[in-house]
């Protein structure tokens, strides 16, 4: 049955891809699909085959996004909903007492074609199988430790039992993996500040905003108005990088993306800056997602 359904999970992949591409945040993604021994495991452990509520098999098909930093995370996670036919979440509340894992997973409707082809693959056979496919979000760091988790202690709670001693300590291994997420974007963070402070503008680029950038220089024109406007230079070290990326994503925006590109782009949503504009491509300038 699998061999029916890879296409489609790697097609789903795709789309997804293609809307997280064009942001340069850094990620990884993969898709899955499940073995019918998994699907007849699970449909036996949540019984639904006597549910009266008529509960679905909602994972057959699984897609995980990696993003490198836990800033990217509420981004990718605003924008996918937004995009895609969103049905339903399953996020964990944080407590601050307790070490547990924050799982963050969307539920999301096939398309009518799609939906089509499981249903002809799947459903024949297994009618609790819904049209429906889930998306996890985690970060690379605690990528590894969800791995261990679901299939050493979710898939064996009963070899954690009267063990809870030992269960909260793996916990607190991925308490420390937050831990060091959070430290990861505080290191770039004092590096982009270092490189402000020297003017050294491509490398406050690249370590500010986190992208994955184009090979190429910097225009040297560029280069030349900010060593000369601090205030300017200023204002670009304090962009939010967060809102800009945020503010790509609502925009649609569809530009490679070179050192001075991202430039252009920073100045049209945050700098205004009339001397940058001058300099940036007419495809840019005629943008009107830009330019409003």
């Amino acid at each position: 049955m699998n061999t029916g359904l890879d296409r489609l999970a790697r097609d789903i992949c795709f789309r997804i891809e293609d809307e997280l591409r064009r942001s340069g945040i850094f990620y990884r993604i993969f898709s899955r699909v499940k073995s019918i021994e998994s699907i007849e495991k699970k449909i036996i452990l949540k019984d639904y085959a006597n549910s009266a509520e008529n509960k679905k098999l909602q994972d057959i098909i699984g897609i995980r996004v990696t993003m490198y930093f836990e800033d990217d995370l509420p981004i990718i996670y605003n924008n996918i909903k937004r995009r895609f036919n969103f049905l339903d979440e399953s996020i964990d509340e944080i407590d601050v007492n307790i070490f547990e894992p924050h799982k963050v997973n969307l539920i999301f409707r096939m398309t009518d074609e799609d939906a089509k082809e499981v249903q002809d693959v799947a459903v024949s056979k297994y009618s609790f199988i819904d049209t429906t496919y889930e998306v996890q979000l985690r970060t690379v760091l605690s990528e590894g430790w969800h791995e261990v988790e679901h299939d050493l202690r979710y898939k064996c709670k009963n070899d954690w039992i009267e063990h809870s001693d030992i269960s909260r300590i793996f916990n607190g291994v991925y308490a420390s993996l937050v831990t060091s997420d959070w430290s990861i974007m505080s290191i770039f963070e004092k590096l982009a500040y270092r490189h402000y402070k020297n003017k050294k503008w491509e490398a406050l680029l690249r370590n500010k905003f986190r992208l994955r950038i184009m090979d190429g220089e910097l225009d040297n024109r560029i280069i030349s108005i900010l060593n000369n406007d601090n205030d300017l230079a200023k204002e670009l070290y304090k962009v939010d990088r967060n809102k800009f990326l945020q503010q790509i994503f609502t925009d649609g925006l569809r530009i490679p993306l070179t050192l001075s590109n991202l430039i252009y782009i920073i100045n049209a949503y945050c700098l205004h800056d009339e001397k940058i504009r001058l300099l940036a491509p007419e495809f840019i300038k005629n943008n009107k997602k830009l330019y409003k």
